[in-house]
């Protein structure tokens, strides 16, 4: 990383100062954007009682406000957040949103992630004395990082009766992510795009909720029929799906060694019906524990979660904008009241 023009430490105590020093024209900050990281040792915070504390940041920090801010000198302030180094076990997982309170800085290393929780706003004059370096490679990149960015403090708060219904999918599936060890988690590392919770007709009509998990694949990996020629599963694994009933009694994992083990041109029926049965035994891990309060029991109609696959190439805008991505994070049980 380029040095700065004054020691780490003597920036960081420049850091804390609330206003620009009275000598100080507007600031041009023409050169900086959105995800660049900057060398400091150390950012202040807001203490309890509005002194200011101190936070280590050994790996320095990543200006998280948007570049217009940044780059508008009438604006005096940035926000500004810690880089941190996650185990391996969390990399994956934060690196695909599931932990948004974490966003991936690429070009600062595979396991730099910017740290929500401890964000600090900070004197444009102070970061002037900093050299920026660039956090994201190009353009994509940097779009991901905003995204990500608005996505910790835009995401939808489910209603606290519908939390304890996600809560197993989170422990038993979605925590998996990133074990690559797994063939559940190369699955979910490498095929699935997305989980989304769709609610028809909306979640202002109020329990019981129509619920459907949605289950968002790359383009290329699900099988595309005509709706009239759509072929019937083979015998023997609708056997190992679905009981008489219909209900799929395999579980996620179970399914998706299946799927790792298809070659790439393998079986196109059995492909298909596996991704179907793997959608269905996500939305099937979705129960409350027991015992739960009748609130929660009596959430979700019918008393289980629907769930379809599909492309995230041929899903709508509209059920997009319907629909709910699931993360982990957001997961927790309600607070008590």
């Amino acid at each position: 990383m380029t040095e700065p023009s004054l020691p780490a430490g003597e920036i960081g105590d420049r850091l804390v100062e609330q206003t620009p020093p009275p000598e100080c024209a507007p600031v041009d900050l023409s050169g900086y954007q959105q995800a660049d990281v900057l060398n400091t040792d150390r950012i202040p915070l807001r203490g309890p009682s509005g002194e200011a504390v101190w936070h280590p940041t050994p790996d320095g920090v990543v200006i998280i406000s948007q570049t217009c801010d940044i780059v508008q000198q009438n604006k005096a302030y940035l926000q500004v957040a810690p880089i941190v180094r996650l185990p391996e076990n969390l990399v994956k997982q934060a690196a695909k949103g599931a932990r948004p309170g974490y966003v991936a800085v690429p070009e600062a290393g595979s396991d730099a992630f910017a740290d929500l929780d401890h964000i600090a706003t900070v004197s444009k004059a102070h970061v002037a004395l900093l050299a920026p370096q660039r956090g994201v490679a190009d353009v994509a990149a940097l779009r991901a990082f905003g995204m990500r960015v608005g996505r910790r403090f835009s995401r939808f708060a489910f209603p606290d009766e519908v939390s304890p219904w996600l809560e197993p999918l989170k422990s038993a599936v979605i925590s998996k992510a990133g074990n690559t060890n797994s063939p559940l988690g190369r699955v979910l590392d490498g095929w699935v795009e997305s989980l989304r919770l769709e609610c028809s007709p909306s979640w202002d009509a109020g329990p019981p909720y129509q619920l459907t998990l949605l289950v968002l694949v790359k383009p290329g990996l699900l099988p595309v029929f005509d709706e009239n020629e759509k072929p019937e599963p083979p015998p023997a694994l609708e056997q190992w799906l679905w009981d008489e009933e219909g209900r799929v009694k395999q579980r996620p994992a179970a399914i998706a060694d299946r799927l790792t083990k298809l070659t790439t041109d393998g079986e196109r029926t059995e492909r298909h019906w596996l991704w179907e049965g793997f959608a269905q035994s996500l939305a099937a891990e979705c129960n409350p524990k027991a015992p739960a309060p009748d609130d929660v029991t009596n959430a979700v109609a019918g008393g289980e979660i629907d769930a379809e696959v599909t492309t995230i190439r041929d899903i709508t805008y509209e059920r997009v904008l319907q629909s709910e991505e699931i993360d982990v994070d957001h997961l927790s049980p309600p607070l008590p009241r």
